[in-house]
C-alpha cells in the first residue's frame, strides 16, 4: 500500500468514522442521562469537526504503521467503538456496554480467523493473560480508595483482551502519562486540581490507539505477549 493510497484510506475511512460517531454517541448518551443539555455539545460544528479530525488522525496512525492486513482491518473496526467511548464518556461519564461488546465481537472474529489461518491457538492464552491483568489493575484502585467507575474497569479488561498483556501495559502507562499532563494543565490554568474527577475513557482510548500503532515491546523484541 503506497503513501497516496494510505492517505486516501485515512481521510475517507477516518472521516466516515468521525461522521458516524456523532449520531452513535448521541444515541448511546441519550439513554444514559436525564439531562438533554448533556447532549448539546454534539450539535456544535466544532465538536463534529473534532470527531472527524480524531477519526482521520486515528486512522492515519493505523494505516501508516500497520504490520499485517488482518490486524489493520481489526484495528480499523475497533476505531468505531473506541471513538464513541471517548465522546460518550466525556459527555455523561459512562462507558456503554454495547461498545465494549462490539470490541469483544471484533476480537473474537479476528481470533477465529487467526487460529484457522495460522493453525494455532497461541493467541488465546495471550488474551486470557491480558484479561487477568486488566481485571487485577481494575480492582487495585478500590483498595487504594481511588474512585473508579464500573465502566472504566470493564473497559480496562476489554483492552487487556484485545491488546493482550504487553499492549495493555503500554496502554495503561500512556493513559497515566496523559492524565498527568491533563492534571498539570488543570493546575496551571486553575480550572481544577488533582481531586477533580475526569472521564477516563478518552485517556484509555488514546493510549490503546497509540499502542495499536506502535508497540514498544515489539520494538524491543518482546513479542510473546503482544
Amino acid at each position: 500500500m503506497d503513501i497516496l493510497c494510505k492517505a486516501l484510506v485515512a481521510v475517507v475511512y477516518g472521516a466516515l468514522v468521525g461522521i458516524i460517531n456523532i449520531p452513535l454517541s448521541k444515541k448511546l448518551a441519550s439513554t444514559r442521562t436525564e439531562d438533554p443539555g448533556d447532549l448539546a455539545p454534539l450539535n456544535k460544528i466544532s465538536i463534529k469537526l473534532l470527531s472527524v479530525a480524531a477519526g482521520i488522525a486515528f486512522t492515519a496512525g493505523l494505516v501508516f504503521t500497520f504490520k499485517s492486513y488482518d490486524l489493520l482491518v481489526r484495528d480499523l473496526l475497533f476505531l468505531i467503538p473506541i471513538l464513541s467511548i471517548c465522546f460518550v464518556d466525556a459527555l455523561v461519564r459512562k462507558i456503554p456496554n454495547p461498545l465494549l461488546l462490539a470490541m469483544l465481537v471484533i476480537e473474537l472474529v479476528y481470533v477465529i480467523y487467526y487460529c484457522v489461518t495460522n493453525k494455532t491457538t497461541d493467541i488465546i492464552p495471550q488474551m486470557f493473560v491480558g484479561f487477568l491483568l486488566g481485571m487485577v489493575v481494575g480492582i487495585l484502585p478500590g483498595f487504594l480508595k481511588i474512585p473508579m467507575g464500573a465502566g472504566d474497569k470493564k473497559y480496562m479488561a476489554v483492552i487487556g483482551i484485545c491488546l493482550y498483556a504487553a499492549g495493555y501495559f503500554q496502554s495503561m502507562v500512556l493513559m497515566a502519562l496523559l492524565v498527568l499532563v491533563f492534571y498539570i494543565y488543570l493546575k496551571i490554568s486553575k480550572k481544577g486540581t488533582i481531586k477533580t474527577q475526569i472521564p477516563m475513557g478518552p485517556f484509555f482510548s488514546v493510549g490503546a490507539v497509540i499502542t495499536m500503532c506502535y508497540s514498544l515491546f515489539e520494538h524491543l523484541g518482546v513479542t510473546e505477549l503482544i
